[in-house]
């Protein structure tokens, strides 16, 4: 079914819980996904040390770039988890880094290999979004800075249909404001804002962005809890502007329930989100 009316060039919508897709629309090319990347990173992250999060990692200057930041400085001291904070609330390409170059480094040693540990994990978030059906995805970083990070909406909706249901990853969109006890020589707090702005709407599970200001691309994608208790997935690439991508997903959240009315059918009592998780003990103090 096509979707309504909408500015965005491609658009997929997908029942997670039930494979359905529910609205389409676009040639099914594949295009940049900029910060879009970070979803499939987060992915990987939990797959390989989700159950290592308040493990931390020195920042070096190898994790510092360029576009958003989550402000990573030199010799901070960051636990696993206040990065994934960094990356995805804030779309941090340095959190993305340093977790790419920790749990990389994780990696190779596990397989008793030498190598470089950031690719070894852009390797596994390729082989990862394959494994989620998206075989046409491809990555070059963890990030979405390079231009051969690509995929088509429907891929991008295959990969959030795992991470909009992984209940490890859904409560680091809970909050829109997270704040973090950085250790290491400058040892500080740092207040984190989401840059996503649909985060705590009306059964808005998660959401992220991927934009290119300067060549005016701007996508979203974003995980919704239906009234009868499901997962949607839908996925906007190319709207207009920065405020059209957020009028494009709603519009389609809205329309949902009408033309699906199964969807509206409610289980249970209201849907009330969990609390947000309480962060692991900040790590230790500087020693040089």
């Amino acid at each position: 079914m096509a979707p309504p009316e909408v500015t965005a060039k491609s658009v997929y919508v997908l029942n997670a819980d039930t494979g359905q897709t529910l609205y389409r629309k676009g040639d099914g090319k594949a295009v940049r996904l900029h910060s879009i990347t970070k979803l499939i990173a987060a992915h990987v992250l939990m797959q390989r040390m989700g159950g290592r999060l308040s493990e931390t990692v020195t920042i070096g200057p190898a994790h510092l770039t360029t576009g958003s930041s989550a402000g990573l400085r030199k010799g901070d001291v960051w636990t696993l988890q206040d990065l994934l904070y960094g990356m995805l609330l804030v779309s941090g390409n340095d959190a993305a880094l340093a977790i790419a170059d920790y749990t990389g480094r994780a990696m190779l040693a596990e397989e008793g290999k030498k190598g470089d540990p950031r690719k070894r994990f852009v390797r596994e978030m390729t082989q990862s979004a394959v494994a989620l059906g998206a075989s046409r995805a491809k990555f070059a970083d963890p990030h979405g800075l390079s231009p051969a990070n690509v995929g088509t909406a429907q891929e991008v909706v295959l990969i959030g249909a795992s991470v909009f249901r992984d209940e490890r990853v859904l409560p680091f969109w809970r909050c829109a404001h997270r704040t973090l006890e950085i250790g290491g020589a400058e040892a500080r707090t740092v207040t984190l804002t989401s840059t996503v702005e649909m985060l705590g709407e009306d059964r808005i599970l998660g959401a992220k962005t991927g934009s290119h200001l300067s060549k005016n691309i701007y996508n979203l994608v974003a995980g919704w809890r239906a009234p009868n208790g499901q997962t949607i997935v839908a996925v906007v690439l190319g709207s207009a502007d920065h405020p059209a991508r957020y009028r494009d997903m709603r519009a389609i959240l809205a329309a949902l329930p009408r033309d699906f009315p199964e969807l509206a059918e409610p289980t249970g009592g209201p849907w009330i989100p969990g609390p947000c998780p309480e962060p692991p003990a900040p790590p230790p103090p500087f020693r040089p």
